[in-house]
């Protein structure tokens, strides 16, 4: 019998590669939990998307609320750190704890977010704050390493085989400014070159 096994969801691409690497071995449910997003439009977009995957691999699939303002109280002391940074660290740990209440609700006893399969994310980081957010709570975070054996890349190639949306930042306000900052840079670069 297999383990029951929430995955936390926070894009499509991410959710595909790591579902169809999972699946074999685990129940999974996905559960979309992402405060995070900047705009509400984005966050519908990568929601829809995050249900085409399930749908696509028959994977249950919920939704937390949106609710950005438990993202800026979150974070409202680190506001001023880079990406990779507190801020990146609380982020996690309130989607992950977030997760976790989700699983005591229905009773699945594991999860994980698939945000391990991104390069911009530090593991050991992420991996802490999923430990932290399961205490307290009757569920149990399971750490992995999606990036391994270049998980990354095969998530690229299975996202462009199934057409999905791929954004080119996390998703929060922040984060976009830094993306904006420099697309700017380079091309006034690629300008003066």
């Amino acid at each position: 019998m297999k383990l029951k096994l929430v995955l936390h969801v926070c894009c499509a691409p991410d959710e595909a590669w790591v579902i169809s690497k999972l699946s074999d071995i685990y129940n999974l449910r996905c559960y979309f939990c992402n405060p995070n997003i900047a705009t509400l439009e984005e966050y519908e977009k990568r929601l829809w998307e995050a249900k085409r995957v399930a749908a696509r691999f028959e994977a249950p699939f919920d939704s937390s609320p949106y609710d950005p303002e438990s993202w800026e109280k979150a974070v409202e002391n680190y506001i001023h750190t880079p990406e990779g940074g507190g801020r990146c660290e609380q982020c996690f740990f309130l989607r992950l704890r977030l997760t976790a209440q989700y699983c005591e609700s229905i009773a699945w006893p594991y999860f994980t977010t698939v945000m391990s399969i991104s390069p911009h994310k530090n593991i050991d980081m992420l991996n802490r704050a999923g430990a932290s957010a399961a205490e307290g709570y009757k569920a149990v975070y399971e750490p992995f390493d999606f990036k391994k054996d270049n998980g990354f890349l095969k998530s690229v190639q299975l996202s462009k085989e199934l057409g999905l949306y791929r954004q080119d930042y996390c998703g929060c306000r922040l984060s976009k400014a830094e993306r904006d900052e420099r697309k700017k840079k380079k091309l006034k670069s690629d300008t003066l070159s």
